[in-house]
């Protein structure tokens, strides 16, 4: 069987990265098809992989493409895979394929800026091309989706059914160590406006507890400023794995100021032991169990999570309950079952 893989573009790191490399370890043989790809930031792609660009890839990175992403999508030359798998927040659901393949889209979630955070003064323009979209969404044979939020917001804008397989961590990876430092607080995140970490740092500045965040992202120097060169408040920009691990074993808590699709980062802190705080809002509900391996608070706001901190400070967390509440989200059972879903479809 040929097998075609396509994800939007391949120029970060994160956690539909992570399900990428899934893919490509359950499916070795893939073709790998995006709209545009950066070599120079793709160190953890597997060197022996194909992988076909859009008409994208020639052209300047901006916004201002971003109307055109179907139309490159559509250009992707799909039509001689028996099965194509598609994994995608965006456009991966507007791939044109032969009648004879089958068509898997994975959504990690809709398009943010189509559906969940529209900008005001483009609505009446956007409105229009959801009514298109809608129409691209009928184009894969199935669905699979993430988490119950996401399988939600595609029932809602897209009228589609879609079947949620979870994704996962490696657990073998992520464990836990004797005697943690527990003398810090973090967040692991991309620095963009949505994952909401200004008021994290606002509420740091008047908790005085250490604070470190690790990522980077358009709003990194926006967040600086707010932080002020604030001792207790650490950026550490992008770390390798060996370094995440170890914030991740030896910290307090992870904190979780956005809305999840489903929350890869929190379960990798739960693999290590460590609990959660986190907004009380999508795919991580799915994840963290209230009071037991983690802590929820109501309002994306400093108040909400002061109280939550406070709080946090009186709950007696059992790391061990919490690393293997993280074992039954494995990496491996998402392979399983995607390769299993997969196997059965084209049969």
């Amino acid at each position: 069987m040929k097998i075609a893989i396509y994800y939007d573009w391949i120029n970060q790191w994160g956690g539909a990265e992570k399900v990428l490399l899934n893919l490509l370890t359950i499916f070795p043989q893939a073709e790998l098809f995006t709209l545009f790809y950066d070599k120079n930031k793709c160190d953890w792609l597997p060197k022996n992989i194909k992988i076909h660009t859009s008409f994208l890839q020639n052209l300047p990175r901006t916004n201002f493409l971003a109307p055109i992403y179907d139309i490159a999508a559509e250009s992707l030359d799909l039509k001689n895979f028996d099965i194509v798998i598609s994994t995608t927040s965006n456009v991966g659901h507007c791939l044109l394929t032969s009648p004879h393949s089958l068509f898997v889209c994975y959504y990690h979630n809709l398009n943010r800026h189509l559906y969940l955070n529209p900008p005001s003064i483009l609505k009446p323009v956007l409105n229009i091309y959801k009514n298109i979209d809608q129409i691209y969404a009928k184009r894969p044979d199935f669905s699979f989706c993430n988490s119950k939020t996401t399988q939600n917001r595609l029932k809602k804008y897209l009228h589609l059914n879609s079947q949620i397989i979870n994704p996962g961590i490696d657990t073998k990876y992520f464990t836990p160590i004797s005697n943690p430092t527990n003398n810090y607080f973090l967040v692991v995140s991309r620095l963009v406006p949505h994952k909401n970490i200004d008021y994290v740092i606002k509420t740091f500045l008047k908790f005085k507890k250490t604070l470190i965040i690790v990522g980077s992202g358009r709003d990194e120097k926006r967040l600086k400023i707010i932080a002020n060169n604030s001792p207790n408040i650490v950026f550490t920009g992008q770390v390798d794995n060996k370094k995440l691990l170890n914030l991740y074993q030896n910290c307090t808590a992870l904190i979780c100021p956005q809305v999840e699709d489903f929350g890869l980062v929190s379960l990798e802190a739960q693999g290590c032991g460590r609990p959660v705080i986190a907004y009380n809002k999508g795919g991580i509900t799915e994840t963290v169990i209230n009071n037991q391996t983690g802590l929820f608070f109501k309002y994306q706001n400093q108040k909400s999570l002061n109280i939550a901190l406070n709080k946090f400070n009186k709950i007696n967390f059992d790391n061990s309950y919490i690393r293997n509440h993280a074992k039954t989200f494995d990496e491996s059972l998402f392979m399983l079952n995607f390769k299993q879903e997969i196997n059965k479809l084209y049969g």
